[in-house]
């Protein structure tokens, strides 16, 4: 299961038009459960416009810090890498273990469920809770994919 979920741009609008979250800055708060969450920018590369995927990005999400530091360029929707352009979609990385607990608090409001985006290829720090916080960051996990089913 992955420690970070990719929330697209256009998910975060419409939550914050319907009046679910508030975000200020890099803060997601939801606003049913009062918890604040970092997020940090990222695109999820959707399909090839031009060139090979010699990088192996297609299906992979990446923040936009490493974006620069692969020397890739990006502007809006696009990414340009050497030769190579590629389609993506904004969005921000969220940590799971953070967002389970707002899910719950959405998952006693609503019922339903649809599958989450998970984000491959990022390395969230060790739990140093130990098996006590594993557990809870388990559970935090399925309430955090719980309040996306139910809210994209």
């Amino acid at each position: 299961m992955a420690d970070y979920l990719f929330v697209p741009q256009s998910v975060l609008d419409r939550w914050s038009e319907q009046g679910r979250i508030d975000v200020d800055g890099n803060v997601l708060t939801i606003l049913g459960e009062h918890k604040s969450f970092a997020l940090t920018p990222a695109v999820r590369f959707i399909k090839m416009e031009a060139g090979d995927d010699n990088a192996g990005l297609l299906a992979k999400v990446k923040t936009t810090d490493a974006l620069k530091q692969m020397g890739a360029e990006h502007y809006r929707e696009s990414v340009i890498l050497g030769e190579n352009a590629y389609q993506v979609q904004q969005g921000f990385l969220a940590d799971a273990n953070a967002l389970r607990r707002a899910a719950a608090a959405a998952k006693a409001q609503q019922a339903g469920s649809a599958p989450a985006t998970k984000a491959g290829g990022a390395n969230p720090p060790s739990n140093p809770q130990g098996t006590q916080g594993e557990k809870k960051g388990d559970e935090e996990q399925d309430m955090l994919e719980q309040f996306l089913l139910e809210n994209l």
